[in-house]
């Protein structure tokens, strides 16, 4: 797989001095779990990057709940670590959930050799690896430049005239009680993205965190295979695993950082709701 990588990866690479592990493991409703769990125990040599602190930017009026970060501060973040432009870097969270948003921020900022750890931690631990509560050293930051892929993305503006488009089909990749409006644990107006159809993001992923059969995974999306897909959820942490999935499977794949709670900060955005 392109985008997705298990244990043996990490385990067996030839240049461990160019292999970078980033440990982003997240909760959603308890945003300090993600790092003192990462402080309790990580993959050796593992830097930690937050999703929200690190991985994305401070919410505004728009922009949505978790924009994406000020790259600069990012780059330089990363630089600390000792990435350089050809470095090889694998990030992970428990199992397989928030890893995805890094994957497609570090891709997004130029970043080419990233992977996601299949899986996550919980795999890592099942076969007995060791693990270290140890924090690895930082290294004195380089400067280079990145070139960003900004195809990769897309804001409120072209979701708009997306949704007049029948060649662009919109992914709503919550819960489906989330997406009918029937469940809303954070945003205001429940529901979803005028014209969205909705294929959940644990469609394709196990309750282990491991990828389903790529053909599994492939018919989930196969009625959209010759239009572009947008992905988003609430805040983008669920839309990047589809994300992944799709660009995997060389879909057309853009992904709404804004997602829902950028799309209801603007009062003149209509929500559908289906319950």
């Amino acid at each position: 797989m392109k985008n997705f990588v298990d244990c043996s990866f990490i385990t067996n690479f030839k240049d461990p001095s160019s292999l970078f592990l980033i440990d982003c493991r997240f909760d959603l409703f308890d945003e300090s779990l993600g790092y003192e769990s990462y402080k309790e125990s990580h993959i050796p040599n593992a830097f930690y990057l937050d999703i929200n602190q690190d991985l994305c930017g401070e919410s505004k009026i728009h922009g949505g709940a978790r924009p994406l970060p000020d790259k600069n501060i990012l780059h330089k973040k990363l630089s600390s670590f000792g990435i350089s432009e050809n470095s090889t870097i694998v990030v992970y969270d428990e199992k397989l959930y928030s890893s995805p948003r890094a994957f497609v921020q570090l891709k997004y900022m130029g970043y080419k050799n990233v992977y996601i750890l299949n899986g996550g931690f919980k795999s890592w631990k099942e076969i007995n690896l060791p693990i270290t509560s140890i924090l690895p050293s930082l290294s004195p930051a380089s400067s280079f430049e990145l070139m960003s892929n900004k195809d990769m993305i897309c804001d409120v503006s072209y979701v708009k005239k997306a949704i007049a488009n029948d060649n662009i089909v919109l992914v709503d990749s919550r819960d489906n009680n989330r997406y009918t409006g029937e469940i809303e644990p954070l945003y205001k107006n429940p529901g979803h993205i005028p014209g969205a159809i909705n294929i959940p993001w644990h469609k394709s992923i196990n309750s282990n965190g491991f990828i389903k059969n790529l053909d599994i995974v492939d018919k989930n999306f196969i009625n959209f295979k010759n239009k572009e897909i947008i992905t988003y959820c609430g805040s983008c942490i669920e839309a990047c695993i589809n994300y992944a999935l799709l660009d995997e499977l060389s879909y057309n794949v853009k992904a709404y950082i804004g997602s829902m709670s950028d799309w209801i900060s603007y009062y003149e955005n209509d929500v559908e709701s289906s319950f």
